[in-house]
């Protein structure tokens, strides 16, 4: 049986996260070609709001499996359908809420539309369990696999829409619904077909339901606020300004979420890696190290390699109404990069015996860029969302440091870095080579080798 493995789990999951966000660039590019800016950042907002209500019904039980199974895969199979089977319980009341709340947020939009958006937010919510599965029993290919499907499907309809002169949002929201619903059947179908039903038992908390829900508590609530990291400023930027600004803002962050890709597969590869030596503590140690190291590594070549990738391509395939994308990307690159180097610290986090910290951090962080939002947005309009965003994520970094009592200054030194480095890239200095430069981290590089070569286990 196949056994977690961060190096190898994070690159298959980078290399489909990276297919799959070139499909859905090319798929919102798809989209702003062939809607009204209003009516794009209408789908987003609706998008972004059902997403934000259902992940409540994810209720942190996947975080478990991904956590747990490592440790006992012969007991897959039970603890993936008693997983789906609770979150099919906790969606009913969800569905009717988000029902009735959509109708009075939103009158005038079509009632198919707005279904066509709770499809697609329940869709993903519905795929975890089995996902988690996957890559806690080492099978992080076909979880990759799955995630390709929804955006291989939803990007050829985009595609067949816009060769067709349709300008129908609605029928935009259907060709992403039926994505979704197709990623989920291959999802459940591939998980049932890896899980295994051995002789072997799940840890006390799966006991029962109650204690079950108990120890997912924290990540439930973690789960039920981590969606504003990234959605806040949008839904700011909505009420204090307006959705041509948030339109705006969405096509920035696009490619700055097509970045996060690299930290998001790297968190979702370590947390069963960790999971697997959470008895541990010297392992456990010595596989944040690892992780530690190759997010120096991948510093610099993210910061340079988004820069690049974004200036070029904006102008390519944007109109001239999101030209501005550009400068408030390289704003949000400093996030990136802070959230790439705090993996590690936050992962430890859920992965250890006080994930309750984890929580309320994310909640920190929440309540910091959202009051940073509402102060800067009405003075800097999309370029204050895009510094809320980085504050926010100064505070993720600092913040799970802090919580694992660990007192490394270097990746501090390199947030602080990458910050004046993205402002220099914002406004076009050619300063900002000297910073992209300082991060560099050469002798790092070879301290991880020689850490490698000393624990060749760990490779």
């Amino acid at each position: 049986m196949r056994r977690p493995k961060l190096a190898r789990d994070t690159a298959w999951l980078a290399a489909t996260d990276g297919l799959s966000i070139a499909l859905g660039l090319m798929g919102q590019v798809f989209l702003a070609s062939a809607l009204l800016q209003s009516d794009y950042g209408l789908l987003v907002v609706i998008l972004d709001a059902f997403a934000t209500i259902y992940i409540l019904v994810d209720a942190g039980l996947p975080t478990i499996l991904a956590r747990d199974v490592p440790r006992h895969p012969g007991a897959s199979k039970i603890a993936v359908r008693r997983v789906l089977r609770l979150q099919g319980m906790i969606a009913i009341p969800f569905v009717i809420i988000s029902a009735i709340g959509s109708n009075l947020l939103w009158p005038d939009v079509p009632d198919l539309l707005l279904t066509l958006c709770a499809i697609v937010a329940i869709g993903h919510i519905m795929s975890y369990p089995h996902r988690s599965t996957l890559r806690s029993l080492g099978e992080a290919r076909l979880e990759g696999v799955a995630k390709l499907i929804e955006r291989v499907v939803a990007t050829s309809l985009y595609g067949v829409l816009l060769w067709q002169g349709s300008d129908d949002v609605t029928m935009f929201a259907g060709a992403f619904a039926i994505g979704v619903l197709l990623s989920l059947a291959f999802a459940i179908w591939a998980g049932e077909r890896v899980a295994r039903d051995d002789d072997d038992t799940l840890p006390e908390e799966w006991n029962n339901t109650a204690s079950l829900l108990i120890a997912a508590l924290p990540f439930a609530i973690t789960l039920g606020i981590l969606p504003y990291v990234t959605k806040l400023e949008k839904f700011l930027l909505a009420g204090l300004s307006s959705y041509d600004d948030a339109a705006l803002y969405h096509v920035a962050q696009l490619a700055w979420i097509a970045g996060l890709m690299l930290p998001q597969a790297m968190r979702a590869a370590l947390l069963p890696f960790l999971g697997e030596a959470r008895e541990k503590p010297e392992k456990f140690s010595q596989r944040m190290l690892l992780a530690h190291h190759w997010t120096i590594v991948l510093l610099p070549i993210g910061l340079l390699a988004g820069h690049l990738i974004v200036k070029y391509s904006v102008p390519v395939f944007f109109d001239a109404a999101y030209s501005d994308a550009t400068q408030v990307f390289d704003i949000l690159l400093a996030g990136w990069a802070m959230t790439l180097l705090s993996v590690p610290w936050y992962v430890a986090l859920q992965a250890g015996y006080s994930p309750w910290r984890f929580t309320g951090l994310i909640g920190i962080v929440v309540l910091v860029a959202g009051v940073s939002g509402y102060l800067l947005i009405p003075y800097a309009g999309v370029m204050g969302a895009a510094w809320a965003s980085v504050i926010g994520c100064s505070v993720m970094l600092s913040g799970s440091k802090l919580l694992c009592g660990d007192s490394e200054y270097l990746s501090d030194g390199l947030s602080l870095t990458a910050v004046v480095t993205c402002y220099l890239l914002s406004i076009n200095s050619p300063f900002a080579l000297i910073g992209i430069i300082t991060v560099i981290p050469a002798w790092k590089s070879m301290q991880w080798l020689q850490n490698r070569a000393s624990n060749p286990e760990e490779e």
